[in-house]
C-alpha cells in the first residue's frame, strides 16, 4: 500500500514539474514538496523522484561604473605635490617580488622587444633607488629610442582608430575627431591614450573606491575585447567585481601600471 501511494505521489509530482518547467514559475509546487517527500521517503528516493535540486543561478554583483572626474591642465605637473599617501601599500619585500617581472613586461610592451639584461639592470636600478611603476614606464617612452620609433612609418589602421574613440569616449570622458588621427603613428597613440588615462587615474583624487570601480569596469571590458590576448587569469576574467577586488587591495601605481600595460597589449594587438 505504502509503495503505492508513493508512486502515485510521484506520478503526481512529475506531471506537476512538467506543467512548472512550461510556465517557469520563480519556485515550483515540485520543490515545495521536496521538503515534504523527504520526510516521507528520505533523501535517496526524494532525488530518484524529483531529480537533484534545481542548480542555482549565480547573479554577479554589478559594479557601478563612477562618474568621470573632469582631468586638468597638467594634472600630474602639480598632483604629486598635493597627494595624499595611498591608503593601500605592500610590505617592500612583496613589492620587490613583483618589480622584476613589471619591468620586463612594460619593457616588451612599449617597444615589442625583450629586453638584455643591461637594459634590465637599468631599470631595476631605477626602482631601487625610489623610482615608481609610472616613471619607469615614462623613461621608457619619452626617451630617444622611442621617439624614433614614433618617427617610423607605422600609421594607425581604421581598427585603431576605432577602439582609440571608443576608449576615450567611455574611460577618458573626451571625444576624438576620427580624422585627426589619420596621419598619427600607432607608437605615438600608445603613448597617448596611456598618457591621459594615467590622467585620469590621478583626477579621482583620494576618491579610492570610484577609482577602483573606473579600472574593474574597463578591466573587465577589455577582457571581453580581446579575449585571446591575456595570459594571466585575471586579465581573462570578464567580471568586473573581480578586477575591483584584486584593485582594492594593491597600491595606485599597480593600478596606474596594470593599465598602461593592457592598453599597450590591446593596441600592439591592432597594429
Amino acid at each position: 500500500m505504502r509503495i503505492a501511494l508513493i508512486f502515485a505521489l510521484a506520478l503526481s509530482i512529475h506531471l506537476l514539474h512538467a506543467q512548472d518547467a512550461e510556465a517557469k514559475k520563480p519556485e515550483s509546487f515540485v520543490e515545495k514538496m521536496r521538503p515534504i517527500l523527504t520526510k516521507i521517503v528520505g533523501q535517496k528516493w526524494t532525488v530518484k523522484i524529483l531529480g537533484s535540486l534545481p542548480e542555482q543561478k549565480v547573479v554577479e554583483p554589478i559594479v557601478v561604473f563612477p562618474a568621470l572626474p573632469q582631468i586638468t591642465q597638467n594634472a600630474r605637473s602639480t598632483a604629486v605635490y598635493n597627494k595624499k599617501a595611498d591608503s593601500v601599500t605592500l610590505k617592500p619585500e612583496l613589492e620587490e617580488k613583483y618589480y622584476y617581472a613589471y619591468v620586463k613586461e612594460i619593457y616588451e610592451v612599449t617597444r615589442q622587444a625583450k629586453p638584455n639584461d643591461e637594459v634590465l639592470s637599468t631599470l631595476m636600478n631605477i626602482i631601487n633607488q625610489g623610482g615608481s611603476r609610472e616613471g619607469i614606464y615614462h623613461q621608457l617612452v619619452l626617451d630617444a629610442t622611442y621617439q624614433g620609433m614614433e618617427n617610423t612609418d607605422k600609421p594607425l589602421k581604421d581598427n585603431a582608430i576605432d577602439f582609440a574613440n571608443y576608449f576615450y569616449e567611455h574611460y577618458l570622458g573626451k571625444k576624438l575627431v576620427k580624422e585627426s588621427l589619420k596621419g598619427m603613428n600607432v607608437y605615438s597613440l600608445k603613448r597617448l591614450i596611456a598618457d591621459t588615462a594615467l590622467d585620469e587615474i590621478d583626477a579621482f583624487g583620494d576618491k579610492r573606491d570610484e577609482l577602483e570601480r573606473w579600472y574593474a569596469v574597463m578591466s573587465a571590458d577589455l577582457a571581453q575585447k580581446f579575449p585571446q590576448l591575456w595570459s594571466s587569469k585575471l586579465r581573462k576574467d570578464s567580471l568586473a567585481l573581480h578586477h575591483k577586488n584584486w584593485a582594492s587591495k594593491v597600491p595606485i601605481q599597480h593600478i596606474k601600471s596594470e593599465t598602461v600595460i593592457k592598453l599597450h597589449i590591446a593596441i600592439n594587438s591592432l597594429m
